[in-house]
């Protein structure tokens, strides 16, 4: 993640939307990061995969689904649409 000083950011305010329009900015302070700049579409798919990963059914659900890939139990479209009855 690129980093920058607050005195950069503040001097460079009004080209930070393009600055952070393809990844965060990592704005420090004495070297240290102490906040995080970034595009609002960014910002927005972050919060959206938050509020679905917090409902806990459907982590546990998707924790199952990737285990089960990961060990081949998978089924094929046919099959699907066989128990779906399409």
């Amino acid at each position: 993640m690129r980093q920058m000083t607050i005195t950069e950011a503040r001097l460079n305010l009004l080209s930070l939307p393009e600055v952070v329009e393809d990844e965060p900015l990592a704005i420090a302070k004495r070297g240290r990061p102490v906040m995080v700049a970034m595009g609002y579409d960014q910002y927005e798919s972050l919060v959206e995969t938050l509020d679905i990963l917090s409902d806990q059914a459907f982590s546990q659900r998707l924790s199952k689904s990737v285990q089960q890939a990961k060990t081949g139990k998978t089924k094929t479209s046919a099959d699907v649409r066989k128990l779906l009855g399409l």
